[in-house]
């Protein structure tokens, strides 16, 4: 393969590629296995023991189809100076297949405004007690065993810490419990500067308040609007800046009432629009403008590769004449300074006679 086709290859390659690199200190939230703690904040085989004190626990009676939260409390953690905390709600110990969708559970609602069984918090070197929570859904009536596990550094150093099982069993729905549909999952994003309207879909509910606070804030109660006999609606306000608001349902019926856990709504930027078809185009576009140019170049240093080589040719046949002529033998050393081959053709054999 020659040079022009090695460099039309690279450029194509790169047009279908995406650039990518390593995150120290932390990837994000996400739904990461346990074992992305080795790859995520350092080799596992280096881990040290943390010294964190974790405990799980269950907040109210977990039931099928309806949002359930488990609290994590953490204390303990020492910093040398600020750092990540990284924490896992996971249902195995093995350190794959242990998500919570991997039981028959779903995280509807995590701490940072997400969905994620993986959360990352700032630590702190003044602090080193945490609370954080996950809205979870049983999507199964087997017993499941959850366990909180830390990810965190200090000097350098990687730790890792599991706390014991925590064993939830979610029952079946009492008859006219008034409670939220099985498949309602609440919104957990929003624009900034917009007001938001929050739709809830229901079962056997008559009346609902909603509690919302900002995180840490004071709580406001509202009295939610009925649309109809299964859903409700209220409003929250606009965010002039990215934040966190938690609310929750206070429902009442027939049976006894209800209050759904901490739900939680990330208020952010909004998202920016990126015309894929249009990035595409740019990137043909830009591939083809370096392939146009590496022809271009290559063209160009061929014909002049080959115009030296047709002086180099001429040169040759003239020498060949002059053996093969009846003309002057060249003089030890070459043509004389300032003759040309076409000069000592004719006039070679009077130098020759004047120089002796």
């Amino acid at each position: 393969m020659n040079r022009v086709a090695v460099l039309c290859s690279i450029v194509i390659l790169l047009g279908f590629t995406s650039l990518g690199g390593a995150n120290p200190g932390g990837v994000g939230d996400g739904n990461f296995d346990m074992q992305c703690g080795g790859a995520c904040h350092g080799d596992a085989s280096q881990n040290q023991t943390s010294p964190a004190l974790l405990e799980l626990t269950l907040d109210s009676a977990a039931y099928l189809d309806l949002p359930v939260s488990v609290t994590a409390k953490v204390s303990g953690v020492q910093f040398s100076s600020s750092d990540k905390v990284g924490l896992f709600l996971i249902t195995d110990t093995t350190g794959h297949s242990d998500l919570p969708e991997d039981a028959g559970w779903r995280v509807i609602s995590d701490q940072n405004g997400g969905a994620n069984n993986y959360i990352e918090l700032s630590g702190s070197s003044l602090s080193s007690e945490y609370v954080v929570s996950w809205t979870i859904k049983p999507e199964t009536l087997q017993p499941t065993n959850f366990y909180l596990s830390i990810h965190h550094g200090s000097e350098n150093t990687p730790y890792f810490g599991i706390s014991n099982g925590l064993t939830i069993s979610a029952e079946n729905v009492p008859e006219n419990l008034p409670r939220l549909a099985s498949d309602y999952s609440p919104a957990i994003t929003r624009d900034i500067g917009e007001n938001t309207t929050m739709l809830v879909e229901t079962i056997d509910v008559e009346a609902m308040t909603i509690q919302w606070r900002l995180v840490d804030g004071e709580s406001i109660f509202v009295n939610a609007t009925s649309v109809d006999e299964e859903q409700w609606y209220f409003e929250l306000p606009a965010a002039l800046q990215p934040s966190i608001i938690e609310w929750r349902a206070i429902m009442q019926g027939d049976g006894p009432t209800q209050t759904t856990p901490w739900f939680r709504i990330a208020a952010q930027e909004p998202a920016l629009i990126v015309d894929q078809l249009q990035v595409y185009l740019q990137s043909m576009a830009l591939g083809l403008f370096f392939i146009g140019l590496v022809l271009t170049l290559h063209n160009r240093f061929s014909t002049a590769q080959q115009s030296q080589q047709l002086v180099v040719s001429d040169q040759s046949d003239s020498f060949n004449e002059l053996e093969d002529g009846e003309i002057a033998p060249l003089p030890e050393g070459g043509l004389p300074p300032g003759w040309t081959l076409e000069q000592w053709k004719w006039y070679g054999h009077e130098y020759l006679e004047e120089s002796k």
